[in-house]
């Protein structure tokens, strides 16, 4: 991999600094974002998905970006999401408990169950289904696309995922605080909840911190044992899918389409939970991943035709509107029945 790059890095400068500078273009947009509002409401992921849509579609790019682009979104994107697994620690993981385990899971199963049979009646594609089910179901922006490793997906279908499940992830971030001025939960119970419930760790954290510590420690380990699903769920799908696909594949095949990306995004998990890494560089690692996986995003946009977008419509808005709905709903009912003082629902 290393020598190929090396050999090929002339043709993969041009769409690897394109990428890069609208990388950059964005965590200086979200910075002044978050200096003049106070809320990170758009992040960098997001910005740099929507700066490269406007460049492909706004400009006529030379053939001689491609290649990098190309390398920019697929290796780099891999390379991301193998990072991801900086975001775990054996504390976090272990202290959900049964409750929290089963409030994840009960989710996750009941908003892809929801997802499949949603987007069959409206007639959608099954993989924009999938990828609309996993950015609400898990985490967002980096489950979807960690997800489309394996589905493969068009860009548009990405793209339209990842704004979509950001739309209402942020919509909760404010919604769910203005719901309890009515609902008055416990604060175990908002915390789970929220963490349950919301799109993006940032959004659960910008809807759990104002209201107390017990909530935002709460939701943020909801959150991240949501996001370490991601795992299981990859390797699931693309079991799945090598069959449906190949019959009975033989080895070769599984060693060739295996997504060992994954494998690593596993190393990673298991290295963060059973050696210590000192929490400054604990911290840079998790930031260069996260400047990784934003770059990779910026050369998905660039590969985004807004033409082929169009064609899709209102149906899938309406369908991650709908999962939103269903996903918050249902997480508040589990999050009363589990986390309720006597554990009968009863406040």
């Amino acid at each position: 991999m290393l020598s190929k790059v090396s050999r090929n890095l002339p043709s993969f400068l041009p769409g690897l600094i394109l990428s890069l500078g609208l990388a950059g273009l964005s965590y200086e947009v979200s910075l002044l974002e978050r200096s003049l509002t106070g809320v990170l409401l758009v992040g960098p992921i997001l910005l740099a998905i929507l700066l490269g849509v406007l460049v492909r579609n706004l400009f006529r790019l030379p053939e001689v970006l491609d290649p990098g682009i190309r390398f920019s979104f697929r290796p780099l994107l891999r390379m991301g999401v193998i990072g991801l697994g900086f975001d775990f620690s054996a504390r976090e993981i272990l202290s959900v408990g049964p409750r929290g385990f089963l409030l994840d899971l009960s989710v996750i199963l009941a908003v892809y169950g929801a997802s499949f049979w949603i987007g069959r009646k409206k007639n959608l594609p099954d993989t924009l289904a999938l990828l609309l089910g996993t950015g609400t179901a898990i985490c967002g922006a980096s489950a979807i696309v960690a997800v489309n490793s394996v589905v493969k997906g068009r860009d548009e279908e990405v793209a339209f995922s990842v704004a979509t499940v950001t739309l209402f992830g942020t919509l909760s971030m404010f919604l769910f605080p203005l719901a309890d001025r009515f609902l008055h939960l416990p604060a175990v119970v908002y915390g789970a909840w929220a963490g349950s419930s919301i799109h993006e760790v940032g959004q659960v954290i910008g809807a759990t911190l104002p209201y107390s510590h017990e909530s935002l420690e709460l939701g943020t380990v909801l959150k991240l044992t949501r996001i370490a699903f991601l795992l299981p769920v990859i390797l699931i799908l693309e079991g799945i899918l090598l069959s449906q696909s190949r019959g009975t594949p033989k080895k070769g095949d599984r060693a060739r389409h295996f997504p060992w990306f994954v494998v690593g995004f596993g190393g990673v998990v298991a290295m963060n939970v059973f050696v210590p890494i000192p929490p400054a560089l604990l911290e840079t690692l998790q930031k260069i991943d996260a400047a990784v996986l934003t770059v990779a995003m910026a050369a998905m946009g660039l590969e985004t035709r807004l033409s082929r977008l169009v064609r899709f419509g209102l149906k899938p808005v309406g369908l991650g509107l709908l999962l939103w709905i269903f996903v918050s709903v249902m997480g508040l009912i589990l999050s009363i029945f589990l986390y309720s003082s006597d554990g009968t629902g009863r406040l």
